[in-house]
């Protein structure tokens, strides 16, 4: 299960509710719980450095319970500023899942936007 959203501006309160916003709407639009992820993957931008993403979600009380793991994304010409992914490992079989894509990261994959 993937999502990502762009994150406002480079500053922990920004970060922290950018990666909170995401993670609780992912759940939410696919009727998941904390127990149903094996781990959750996490990218960022370069520009973004006030804060680690992971970090960001546990000063929510989020992703206690879940093997949390941050990393820079590729830096490639073009890119897109200020985005922070997230890759869902899910526990079990699950299906009819929905990337959730937020406050400018639908941009990134139109084609899994619900229109």
């Amino acid at each position: 299960m993937r999502g990502a959203i762009c994150v406002a501006s480079d500053t922990k309160e920004a970060i922290s509710e950018a990666v909170q916003k995401l993670y609780v709407a992912v759940l939410e639009a696919n009727d998941l719980k904390e127990a149903d992820i094996a781990a959750l993957l996490i990218t960022q931008t370069s520009d973004l450095k006030a804060l680690n993403p992971a970090t960001g979600l546990r000063m929510g009380k989020l992703g206690s319970s879940i093997a949390l793991f941050c990393m820079n994304e590729l830096e490639i010409e073009g890119m897109m500023a200020q985005v922070i992914r997230m890759l869902f490992l899910l526990k079990g079989d699950h299906s009819n899942l929905t990337p959730i894509y937020l406050d400018g990261a639908e941009k990134l994959r139109p084609d899994l936007v619900s229109q």
